[in-house]
């Protein structure tokens, strides 16, 4: 099968959980013998195009931020120029970032949307007090996303894939889509990789000696509530001897290196920066407890099934797609988002409770395997393009 991938990024220009999802849905489709074109951003360094076996990369001069007409017009004229020659079976586009193909191309072809989110949630998880300057500055953005471009695109669509079961109700609210257009396929992870490992070599490295660890993975901003666990560290280590360990880079770091000298924990937190893909399977499996406390209405966080892949317990906000992962008190723990006093109490819960604990590590890693495998979520989306192909 020739399938066509429309994508705003991949790792090469960003390492977040779509751009980790696309390499791994690349990867499993070529090893199973597809060929795949994939459009996208400008490459860092200019080049233009990368072949490899069964996969050739296409990269744009322009960009797909903001208002993304005018990548939206260059890449429907790639399109139709590499189509004549290729004859695509299907075309994947992950986000909206093949409405140029859906506005400007006349041949039909079969359609599959990914969703990873909507505007309209987007729009919602900045209207707080304190992200209002970034509201403004992206609501044109917003506006055109969901008022033009995703109507054209989802109206084109054959098939809308979304991540977790909370998005497939969102997007049946907000864009009445039909129930039969809809599928969910979450995000997939290589339980080969992702595993309970020995990570006592990580651990003599790190200074870990017999405190419980707890460990937080992520893009540092401010939305993603790393700032919680430090509000509420000094509290949780008057009871217990505890290293956090924080995982990623970003805008809102270095308010955190100061709350921890400012809350006089500087010396119970490490902050490792950011960390090979390919690496974290060994610094998940430091983790205690891995916590993931976001405010922002996320579709599905691919770390939060990476640390239960590893068989670690996780305490996770009910906000967005996390209760499509996390069953809570059988495969994790659920708080309400924001919420310092349930979150320390879960923490300290799990922490000192060895059978609760003992229970999730099981249940986080069968699940794992059993739902949110990366061959799965490749197979899923296959019978997806041969459903539409046959």
């Amino acid at each position: 099968m020739k399938i066509c991938i429309f994508a705003k990024n991949l790792p090469i220009h960003l390492r977040g959980g779509m751009e980790i999802h696309i390499q791994d849905l690349v990867n499993g489709l070529v090893k199973r013998g597809h060929k795949v074109t994939i459009i996208t951003a400008p490459h860092p360094e200019g080049i233009k195009k990368e072949e490899k076996e069964n996969l050739t990369i296409y990269y744009l001069k322009s960009k797909p931020k903001y208002l993304r007409e005018k990548f939206y017009k260059e890449s429907a004229e790639l399109f139709e120029k590499i189509n004549k020659q290729e004859k695509f079976d299907i075309v994947h586009s992950q986000s909206t970032l093949a409405c140029g193909y859906a506005k400007y191309c006349k041949k039909k072809i079969p359609i599959v949307v990914t969703l990873h989110g909507t505007s309209l949630n987007d729009i919602k998880s900045l209207l707080k007090p304190k992200s209002l300057s970034r509201f403004f500055l992206m609501l044109p953005f917003y506006l055109k996303t969901r008022l033009i471009d995703e109507p054209i695109l989802f109206g084109k669509a054959d098939k809308i894939i979304t991540v977790s079961k909370e998005l497939e109700e969102d997007i049946k609210i907000q864009h009445k889509i039909p129930e039969e257009k809809l599928i969910v396929i979450p995000n997939g992870v290589d339980t080969n990789k992702f595993k309970p490992l020995d990570i006592s070599d990580l651990k003599e490295k790190l200074n870990i000696k017999d405190e419980k660890v707890i460990v937080s993975c992520g893009t540092i901003r401010k939305q993603k509530g790393f700032h919680l666990l430090i509000k509420i560290l000094p509290e949780i280590s008057r009871k217990q001897k505890v290293k956090l360990i924080i995982i990623g880079t970003g805008p809102y770091l270095e308010n955190l290196k100061r709350m921890s000298i400012q809350y006089k924990v500087a010396d119970k937190v490490l902050f490792i920066g950011s960390i090979p893909h390919e690496k974290l399977p060994i610094y998940y499996n430091l983790a205690d407890i891995f916590v993931f406390v976001t405010l922002l209405k996320e579709a599905f966080p691919l770390v939060v099934i990476e640390a239960m892949a590893c068989g670690r317990p996780v305490i996770a906000s009910k906000i967005g797609g996390i209760p499509t992962a996390v069953e809570n008190y059988r495969d994790g723990i659920l708080i309400e988002p924001g919420n310092l006093k349930e979150l320390k109490e879960k923490i300290l819960e799990v922490l000192r409770d060895e059978g609760l604990s003992k229970k999730l590590k099981k249940n986080a890693r069968q699940k794992a395997i059993g739902k949110f495998s990366l061959d799965k979520m490749v197979d899923d989306t296959v019978k997806v393009y041969q459903e539409l192909t046959q």
